[in-house]
């Protein structure tokens, strides 16, 4: 699984733990450790969270997911 969340990242670009949370049906809590091991291998980075729209729907959940970026090699 560890190398089809890297592929999927490198296709996306940019995803939160939302989207790899539906994507590989698995729980947040389990998916975080992954993504720290890509991390610490310096194939992913988290970046910048997107901003909210700042609507008072109130649809938006309560926790902000977080955002990974792939880093292109410097090859």
């Amino acid at each position: 699984m560890l190398l089809q969340i890297r592929d999927f990242i490198q296709r996306e670009k940019v995803v939160s733990t939302q989207q790899l949370t539906r994507e590989f049906q698995v729980d947040e809590q389990a998916l975080l450790p992954m993504l720290d091991c890509w991390i610490k291998k310096g194939v992913i980075y988290p970046c910048q969270e997107k901003v909210a729209c700042q609507s008072s729907c109130f649809r938006c959940t309560t926790t902000r997911p977080l955002y990974y970026q792939y880093r292109e090699s410097l090859t």
